[in-house]
This record gives structure tokens, C-alpha cells and sequence, in this order.
């Protein structure tokens, strides 16, 4: 009898594969469903003194079982907070100069106990502080940066139909700024600290978007919104409020009927700007959807206390009418004294105002002088702001750089160059030292510069030659 040869079935094989190829898929899929970090921030050898620590996780966490395994060298006060999936350090201050180093420990778990089998250590380097401004280059101005110390500077944005103005992020890591378009209107575009390529943050069509200013936490953005007319020219301004997260919009002008402009942020999120139409500062919350007036005839806007109790800004302010004095019979003459020469008809004063109460003191005194663009030092000791004296033997043409204690005493000069105009105070994070902008008024032909000084007076250094409208990167 022939027995005929039978082949193996290959089915057991197929099986046995199969059953390997789902066991290997399942541990793969255990394992990188492990818990784990996905991105750090910040990275690389130039990062904002101020940028925050953020690591993001690939699932929910135990918020405390994360905190407690994290720690940065040098040691440095702060505050955690959490969106999402996403860890936050931020420092109370500035990172000190150097190498950061943060670390997570492994033992951490999600919120549903699955443990953290890898930890994560890198770190960071702490970028020089700079200075960003605008500068012309065949009559188109884009953004460009110094370091603080003096140095090269480098362009950092490149907008063919130039750039109209800019804001640096609070903790320094991006500047957003109005990207003019060829019709007249601007869009707010973002780029980061180092420069590089830019994105949208706001395409505002046929209107002209300015003056950006973001919060203190950087969540919010403010700014200017006015519409192009056909024949190129720009209506009134509109403030507007942008969170760039949702794309949502708020106008917190009560009536959107008046003129609003220059806004700027208090520390709590109120927001204050110019209303034009009622001559007024308006001190708006967004939490009550209110707002409340402080009287301002001057039309410039003012410099929030770091607190965020008080407003410091000019007002106009007339003396009072010359007395005529009485003869030697005790009349009083029908004509009054002339007035001494080179007096003024009026002035302007700096006013702190309590914008809990509208109740305002005036920072100026008794002095005949013409007092401008007040700044806080962000320490709120100080303020920076720009004085022209009216008396007949101390009078210059150019508003020179002054420093006051927060309470107005002390000040003192801390320029002394007659025909120079100085303006657009900026302070460093450690309220140390002031940029700024200053421009010959006898040779309107001659472009500004950007100049930094200590509060001491002392290096007073130029900066960027034809450059405007300084920013300090921390």
C-alpha cells in the first residue's frame, strides 16, 4: 500500500503569527499609552528671562503627584498653574542669567493612577536682554533688536509694506505687531523673539489694526481698529479686545459710537483707554461689563500703577489770572500787570489719580512746567516721564528724561540736552534702567535714536541710530 506524503497545514503558523503580531500591537499600545511628556518649552540658548516652564503631558494628570516631582536649578520662585494637559511654571521675576536646568522625577500619575514609567530632564539658556524698535530702510520700517549692552542689530521682521507698530509679549517669548498692507490697512501678525517666520493673529480686511497691547498674563490683546476710507484716509478709532486662543472679539466701549484709542491694561485685567469723544480715560471691567471716567483734556492716556490703584497721566492745567497789585493809595489799577515774557497760557501737570475713587493728586506741584508720558517702573517706586521746563531762565526746546518717587518727590533731571526731545520711555524688568527715544526739534531733518541710561544717570549710551519706538525683549 503507497501512503502519500501530507505537507504540515500552515493554519497553525498563520495562528501563532497573528496571535504575535496582536500581542506585540497590544504592548505597544501599553507602551505608548504609557504616561509621558510630549513638548518642553523653553529650549535653545536664547530664551526670554521671563518665559515660562511648560510641559505637556499625553493625558490628564495628577496635578500634585507632577508639582511635587518637579524641580529647576538654580532654585527660583514661582507660580504652577495648569491648562489641560499642560503644566505652567511661571517666575515671579527673571530667570537669572546662565543655564536653567528643570527635571521630572518618574512616580507621577495620571488622574486616573497610571504611573509615569520615564521622567524628563533639559535644559535652557538665558538670552542677553535686547531692545526691539522700528527702523527705516528705503522708507519701509520693520522691527529690529539690539542687545541692551550695544552691538549689531538684527532685523527680526520683514513686511514688504513695513510695519506701523509693535508690542513684545510679557514674558518676552513673541512680538505681535501691525503688518501694513498695500491698501492703506494693517493686520496684526505675530512673530517670535528671535524673528523668523510670521503668522496671522488677526486679518482685519479693509480696516487698519494698531496699537496692540497685551495683558498682563498675555492672554488678552488690545488694540486700535479704524476703518479705511476709498480715498485712503482713516476713520475714528475703535479699541477692540482680541483673545487669540478663541479668535473672540469684545468692544468694551460702552457706546461704539465715541472714539476710543490707546488702550492699555491694568495688572487685574481692567482695561483702561482713551475715549475721545468724552474726553475721558475710561477704566473698563470686564467682569461687570462697566466702566467708570476719569475727566482727561489733555488726549494722552496714562501709565497704570503696577498695583493697579492709581492712573498717572498729563492734564492740561491754566494758571490762575495775575492779581493786580495795589498802588500805594491802596487802588487797585483797572489794567493788570503785564505778564512776565516767555510765560505760558497754560501747562500740563502729571495728576495720580485713585481710580477706585476718582479722588487726583497732583504729582507736579507748584512748578511752571510742561509734564508728559508718565511710566511706572514695574518695581512701582518710580516714575519715568518727560519735563519742560516754562520758567524764562530754565526753558529748553526739547522735553527732557525726569525721574519721581511714586508719591512725586525727588525728581530730578536725569538728561540735560536743550534742543533734544525726549519720549517713549521703556523700563527694564528690574527697573533699573530706561530705553528710549529722543530726536534733535532744531533739525527736524535728522532721524531719531534709541538711547539707554541707568536710573542713576549714569551710561547713558546710544543704542540704534534712525531708530523708534523702543521695546525691551527680557
Amino acid at each position: 500500500m503507497m501512503y502519500r506524503h501530507r505537507r504540515p497545514s500552515a493554519a497553525p503558523q498563520l495562528v501563532l503569527l497573528a496571535l504575535a503580531g496582536i500581542l506585540i500591537g497590544l504592548a505597544m499600545a501599553a507602551f505608548f499609552g504609557l504616561p509621558r511628556v510630549l513638548a518642553v518649552s523653553p529650549q535653545g540658548d536664547s530664551a526670554s528671562s521671563r518665559a515660562p516652564v511648560t510641559l505637556s503631558f499625553n493625558h490628564p494628570m495628577d496635578q500634585a503627584s507632577v508639582e511635587s516631582r518637579l524641580s529647576i536649578q538654580p532654585p527660583s520662585a514661582g507660580a504652577v498653574s495648569w491648562s489641560g494637559n499642560e503644566l505652567r511654571f511661571t517666575p515671579d521675576g527673571t530667570w537669572p542669567p546662565g543655564t536653567v536646568t528643570v527635571s521630572l522625577a518618574l512616580g507621577g500619575k495620571t488622574s486616573r493612577g497610571l504611573p509615569m514609567l520615564f521622567g524628563r530632564s533639559w535644559s535652557f539658556t538665558v538670552g542677553a536682554a535686547r531692545v526691539a524698535f522700528l527702523l527705516k530702510t528705503d522708507d519701509i520700517a520693520n522691527v529690529w533688536a539690539v542687545p541692551a549692552e550695544g552691538g549689531a542689530a538684527a532685523q527680526l521682521t520683514s513686511e514688504a509694506a513695513g510695519v506701523d507698530d509693535f508690542v513684545v509679549s510679557p514674558d518676552g517669548t513673541q512680538i505681535v505687531y501691525a503688518a501694513l498692507r498695500p491698501d492703506g490697512g494693517a493686520d496684526l501678525r505675530r512673530t517670535s523673539r528671535d524673528g523668523g517666520p510670521a503668522t496671522t493673529v488677526l486679518a482685519c480686511h479693509t480696516d487698519l489694526c494698531s496699537a496692540p497691547q497685551f495683558s498682563a498674563d498675555g492672554a488678552q490683546l488690545a488694540f486700535e481698529r479704524s476703518p479705511v476710507q476709498p480715498d485712503g484716509q482713516t476713520g475714528d478709532p475703535k479699541v477692540q479686545v482680541l483673545d487669540p486662543a478663541s479668535g473672540q472679539l469684545t468692544i468694551p466701549a460702552q457706546d461704539p459710537a465715541h472714539a476710543t484709542r490707546s488702550p492699555r491694561f491694568a495688572a487685574d485685567g481692567r482695561l483702561a483707554y482713551l475715549d475721545s469723544t468724552l474726553q475721558a480715560i475710561a477704566v473698563f471691567d470686564f467682569a461687570s461689563r462697566t466702566a467708570t471716567y476719569i475727566p482727561n483734556t489733555s488726549g494722552e492716556m496714562g501709565t497704570w500703577s503696577p498695583d493697579g490703584n492709581f492712573i498717572v497721566y498729563p492734564e492740561i492745567v491754566f494758571p490762575p489770572e495775575p492779581t493786580p497789585a495795589p498802588t500805594a493809595t491802596g487802588a487797585i489799577p483797572q489794567t493788570p500787570t503785564a505778564e512776565p515774557e516767555n510765560s505760558d497760557r497754560f501747562y500740563s501737570n502729571l495728576l495720580r489719580v485713585t481710580v477706585s475713587t476718582n479722588k487726583a493728586d497732583d504729582l507736579s506741584g507748584s512748578n511752571l512746567v510742561e509734564d508728559a508720558s508718565p511710566v511706572y517702573s514695574p518695581d512701582g517706586q518710580w516714575l519715568a516721564f518727560a519735563r519742560k521746563q516754562l520758567v524764562q531762565n530754565q526753558w529748553t526746546p526739547g522735553r527732557q528724561l525726569w525721574l519721581m518717587r511714586a508719591d512725586g518727590q525727588d525728581a530730578r533731571a536725569l538728561t540735560s540736552d536743550p534742543f533734544d526731545n525726549h519720549s517713549a520711555f521703556v523700563w527694564s524688568p528690574d527697573s533699573a534702567r530706561l530705553v528710549y527715544m529722543r530726536f534733535n526739534v532744531a533739525a527736524l531733518s535728522e532721524l531719531p535714536t534709541v538711547w539707554i541710561i541707568d536710573i542713576s544717570g549714569a551710561g547713558e549710551t546710544e543704542l540704534a541710530p534712525g531708530g523708534y519706538l523702543p521695546e525691551w525683549i527680557p
